[in-house]
């Protein structure tokens, strides 16, 4: 652990005293768009769950933002990812532009590799399940009840250690009256959507609840090679059931089903840049003039320059491919009885994944890069709940198993019987055993004061077997000239329990806790402080390169004690609402991620970050509805050892120093209808891909905003709209790799070109 200096001491007591009295203060508050407001003007109150319990979210001392289910559609929020549009703070892409390692980054917490093996130190939840795998973190959103997003450690209360956040994905529940919708949509690059619901009761004590959504999207970045095929394709359809019963008069039970699938469609694919390390040692573009790779001016070491200025153009491969399948019955059983509530959520997921991309991002197949994963996951959570005058209290334990096979692989076809010829995979088998046992107390000191302690105990043993083989080795490697080709292939890294005894495995026993206190000064008022602890489990490197040392793959887990202040205000007769929050995080063996050539590799370093969110959500007028949001960070990690700098102190993954977002709606009466005017917009700074901070891996920041008008009838129940979405067609860059040592480039992701559409729902 870092020992404070007393500066940062003093700077932390200045920022918690400025944002006690409401100055200076970060300020984070839900999303309303779509939502009606109470009397003139007046907000309507969020229910959130941030303390898995039901409650107003200006009565939790948490920085917490909400989105409906109505707000999701205004907004266009149609994929997981798309969280980040619309809170301050939050930074989640996918590294290869598809579905692929999609990572989840709060208040620059992140872990940004590409390995299927490895947790993010920032949970996903769908209706309090945890997903433990990144590729599946992104999928369609359909019939959601409410995204709930909740910043600094959580380990106190939910299923899996959250040592940076987390996103709660929640679905819309059945109903005890009749209900239902349909909704269908056409858009660019030929999209096609159609989705909806109905829920009702099936009796006095029996209630469901049927969801589905189907979409098929042609691709939307351009292959001018001979013969290529556009990628980035989307192919989904998933369904979701749920049976609700009233057991007896004090227990409910809800089965849910839930079934997803992408079949198999285009993905896998950059946008290339060629660059070298230039004459002072550091990685820069390649000028068109420089024969630097000794295959032609300004050419990567295949012999190719992309020629094609936007983003979503390319000249590549038809290799890439992405598809998965995710299969997850839970069933939840309620017990209440006068003030005490105990939960049972049993959970069986199974998930596979099949990828691969055109890793050099020209014509010639020079690198291939196949990535699968077998996943087979089971949760048990059994939670109590008491309220009492003075007096809350959760505690409950909980048990997680993760099974999982996967195989990442390079290959260079071009290159097969040259000195530079290479091919081998990753075989990894690894397990993870997870038990917990956790409480919270939040206890009213007086009438405006209280207090909250929370403590957890976590074990988790994970092991891997993992071993890699070469197909095909290039002599150049070692300095001679021609190929060995190995047949059987050859064995080169076996990392097992059997080979290297306790490296392959870890047991450990961790805590992580908080103490808080909150105060009210009125009912329109919480100002809280708390101090907290978050931890997550360590791990194992993937060795696709077969470079790694034994004692290098293993990694250790990190430790963070947050020290957190914030306010929650409302104002003007509560049509202004401010919440809002300031943190400084104290960081023990953070584990970084930096990526150079073909390796991979999560270290762990000490660090310390610091920042905070701020929005403003009103109603300056009836019938307008602005919100305007802010965050701001300041990370950095100590002695990371560099690719071309040495050992040097930088910044986190994936944290750009600032983010912005905010949305206006007008909406006014016309004839039997009502029209709906919206315009929203979000900014992502500057930020970097690996802890190794250089040219290769910057990705720069990008303004991108969106409008939408919609029509609506209530009495029939109908809406139409249209949108845009990237209206300046933004070249947003998600992701970028060095590759200089490999292929001669950089690989970097795009989000997507501008993008319109229309839709037309009927509810009942």
């Amino acid at each position: 652990m870092l020992n404070m200096k007393p500066s940062l001491v003093s700077l932390r007591l200045r920022v918690m005293t400025a944002a006690a009295f409401g100055a200076g203060c970060a300020i984070a508050a839900p999303m309303v768009f779509a939502q009606e407001t109470v009397g003139f003007g007046a907000l309507e109150e969020v229910t959130v769950t941030a303390q898995r319990r039901e409650q107003s979210m200006q009565d939790v001392g948490v920085s917490v933002s909400a989105v409906s289910g109505s707000d999701v559609r205004a907004l266009g929020l149609a994929d997981a990812k798309d969280i980040a549009k619309v809170a301050p703070g939050v930074v989640f892409d996918s590294t290869a532009g598809g579905a692929i390692n999609s990572n989840l980054t709060i208040r620059g917490v992140s872990q940004s590799d590409f390995s299927p093996n490895q947790e993010s130190p920032n949970s996903i939840y769908i209706d309090d399940v945890y997903i433990s795998s990144s590729s599946a973190a992104a999928f369609a959103l359909y019939d959601v009840g409410r995204i709930e997003v909740l910043r600094g450690p959580q380990g106190t209360l939910f299923g899996r250690a959250s040592s940076g956040g987390l996103v709660h994905f929640i679905s819309a529940r059945p109903t005890n009256v009749f209900e239902g919708y349909a909704e269908a949509g056409y858009g660019s690059f030929n999209q096609k959507f159609a989705e909806g619901a109905v829920s009702g009761p099936l009796s006095n004590r029996f209630r469901a609840r049927l969801s589905a959504r189907g979409e098929d999207t042609d691709g939307w970045f351009e292959n001018r090679a001979p013969g290529g095929k556009d990628t980035l394709e989307n192919r989904f359809y998933g369904v979701r059931g749920q049976l609700e019963a009233d057991i007896t008069d004090t227990l409910v039970g809800r089965l849910s089903l839930s079934y997803d699938k992408s079949p198999k469609y285009r993905a896998g694919i950059y946008k290339t840049r060629n660059a070298y390390v230039d004459a002072s040692g550091q990685p820069a573009p390649l000028p068109p003039d420089l024969d630097a790779h000794g295959t032609g001016p300004g050419n990567d070491f295949a012999g190719y320059r992309d020629p094609f200025d936007d983003a979503w153009t390319g000249a590549f491969n038809n290799v890439g491919f992405f598809e998965n399948e995710r299969l997850t019955p839970t069933l939840y059983l309620d017990w209440s009885r006068d003030s005490v509530t105990v939960s049972s959520i049993t959970n069986y997921t199974s998930f596979d994944m099949g990828y691969n991309e055109d890793c050099d991002g020209g014509p010639t197949d020079l690198c291939n890069f196949p990535i699968t994963q077998d996943l087979e996951q089971w949760s048990q959570e059994i939670r109590a709940n008491g309220a009492g005058d003075r007096l809350n209290w959760t505690t409950g334990v909980y048990f997680l198993k993760v099974d999982q096979d996967a195989l990442i692989a390079f290959s260079f076809p071009t290159l097969t019987g040259t000195d530079f010829a290479f091919s081998d995979s990753n075989l990894i088998s690894q397990k993870l055993t997870s038990y917990a046992a956790f409480g919270q107390l939040e206890y009213k000191l007086t009438e405006k004061l209280s207090g909250t302690i929370g403590l957890r105990y976590t074990h988790d043993r994970k092991t891997i077997a993992s071993q890699v083989f070469f197909y095909e080795l290039g002599n150049g490697y070692f300095g001679g000239t021609g190929s060995e080709i190995f047949d059987p292939p050859l064995v080169a890294y076996d990392f097992s329990q059997a080979t290297v005894g306790g490296l392959a495995k870890h047991s450990e026993d961790m805590w992580s806790g908080k103490i808080q206190l909150d105060y009210r000064p009125n009912d329109d008022a919480l100002v809280y402080a708390s101090v907290s602890r978050g931890v997550k489990g360590p791990g194992f490197n993937t060795n696709v390169s077969g470079n790694l040392t034994n004692e290098e793959t293993p990694f250790d887990s990190e430790n963070l004690t947050a020290y957190e202040t914030g306010v929650k205000l409302e104002l003007l007769d509560r049509r202004v609402r401010l919440n809002g929050s300031v943190y400084y995080y104290d960081y023990s063996d953070f584990q970084g991620f930096a990526f150079n050539g073909l390796q991979g590799v999560v270290g762990n370093f000490e660090g310390n970050f610091r920042g905070g969110e701020l929005e403003f959500t009103a109603v300056p007028m009836e019938g307008l509805l602005v919100s305007l949001g802010a965050a701001y960070m300041d990370t950095k990690l100590e002695d990371v050892p560099t690719t071309y700098n040495g050992v040097v102190d930088q910044e986190s993954i994936m944290a750009p120093d600032w983010t912005l977002n905010g949305a206006l709606r007008k909406t006014f009466n016309l004839g039997a209808g009502e029209i709906g005017l919206q315009w929203s917009f979000d900014y992502v700074g500057d930020r970097y891909a690996s802890i190794d901070n250089t040219f290769g891996t910057f990705v720069e920041g990008s303004f991108v905003h969106n409008a939408r008008i919609s029509y609506t009838l209530p009495a029939q129940g109908i809406e139409v709209a249209a949108f845009v979405n990237n209206i300046s067609e933004e070249e947003r860059m998600n992701f970028s790799y060095d590759l200089i040592a490999s292929t001669g480039s950089l690989l970097q992701s795009y989000a997507r070109p501008r993008w319109w559409g229309i839709t037309i729902r009927k509810s009942i």
